[in-house]
């Protein structure tokens, strides 16, 4: 009796283990390779106490810049799994930091990614680093998912400044478009670190705050209306940051797809909307979001928006110098249901970016805390 008292508590133990497993799907690992880069760059100073920061706003923290320091705080608090990704970075990491072509960028991002996997085994799966608008990138993305297992491609919302600023809704990005779709592959939109507008909002880290989400958002404002989704009906993408402030400009996007131009003689040309479903239904069915914005209100409006099956965790640690433990409790007290949150934290990205992780699927008994 007491052997299978036993066994039956390190069954327990294993289950409720792996119950509590995450899935970060917003992780951005710096290598020390790329930590030098930066450094010589002039971005930070190794020598110096941290924080610290730019004028851009770029702010360093040691969890960004020192993995050794930042995995035990991870493991600690709950993250099995992080997906690394710096393609939001691409375009500032060729042209001001590293000062070499795209293409020559993304060998030098993915080859110091999976360096990063290979001195952490099982605690990183990786994103293919891309420039949504050139597609000399492609070779690139191919050879990190074929031989390198990337399970995501990671983008930018949006290149250049300006009025020269360009969004995903550019033809440029079709190819990215056809590739993702025909490979069943989900690509991960995340703001660059100048966003819209930066210009009036580097008082109070607003570029960080406000632009950034911003940013997010009038790019996938601009999918749907463009009818992105309707030319590629299987695609996924994963809008970070809890898919800015979309949630809280649906209604404003369902009024004016309804209102268009009906009835406007001579509407300006390549304004009106050409997406077929309401915007609203896009969320159900293409467009995922993650959970970060340290915000029950906004995680609320995003479970709603989305459906809890396509609300992924994410904390974006490394950058930020915590997240992971805040956002594990707003994903519990708003989601009281132990499903719900399950699949928040790990079932929806073990399935969405087919990572295999067979482990995390075992059924959750009817008695277990809901």
């Amino acid at each position: 009796m007491p052997n299978n008292i036993a066994v039956l508590s390190d069954e327990l133990d294993k289950t409720e283990k792996e119950n509590h497993a995450i899935v970060d799907t917003h992780r951005h690992p710096i290598g020390p390779k790329l930590a030098a880069k930066m450094a010589d760059a002039g971005l930070y100073d190794p020598k110096a106490a941290f924080p610290q920061a730019t004028d851009n706003d770029l702010m360093c923290y040691r969890e960004f810049f020192d993995l050794d320091f930042a995995m035990p705080k991870q493991r600690e608090e709950g993250v099995t799994l992080s997906l690394a990704s710096n393609g939001g970075e691409v375009e500032w990491f060729a042209r001001d930091m590293l000062q070499v072509s795209t293409v020559d960028a993304l060998k030098f991002l993915n080859d110091e990614y999976l360096e990063i996997r290979d001195r952490y085994p099982g605690e990183f799966a990786l994103m293919a680093n891309v420039h949504a608008l050139e597609e000399s990138c492609r070779p690139i993305v191919e050879e990190m998912i074929t031989k390198g297992g990337a399970k995501a491609i990671a983008v930018a919302c949006s290149y250049g400044d300006g009025p020269d600023r360009i969004y995903l809704d550019s033809p440029k990005a079709e190819w990215l478009w056809e590739f993702a779709e025909a490979n069943g592959i989900v690509v991960h939109i995340h703001p660059p670190m100048l966003s819209v507008r930066h210009e009036v909002l580097m008082q109070y880290r607003l570029n960080e705050a406000v632009g950034r989400p911003f940013d997010s958002t009038v790019n996938g404002a601009r999918m749907i209306a463009s009818g992105v989704f309707d030319r590629h009906s299987k695609l996924h993408v994963l809008i970070v940051h809890m898919g800015g402030e979309l949630p809280s400009v649906l209604g404003r996007l369902e009024f004016n797809w309804h209102l268009n131009y009906n009835g406007i003689a001579n509407p300006p040309a390549g304004r009106p909307y050409t997406n077929k479903r309401p915007p609203s239904e896009y969320f159900k069915t293409n467009i995922l979001v993650d959970c970060m914005g340290f915000n029950p209100i906004g995680l609320r409006a995003a479970v709603e928006m989305c459906g809890a099956d396509r609300v992924v965790f994410g904390s974006d640690y490394g950058p930020i110098p915590y997240g992971v433990k805040e956002h594990v409790q707003i994903v519990e007290d708003v989601l009281p249901n132990l499903a719900q949150r399950q699949l928040v934290f790990r079932k929806t990205s073990n399935r969405v970016f087919r990572l295999g992780l067979a482990a995390l699927e075992i059924a959750t008994s009817s008695g277990s805390r809901v």
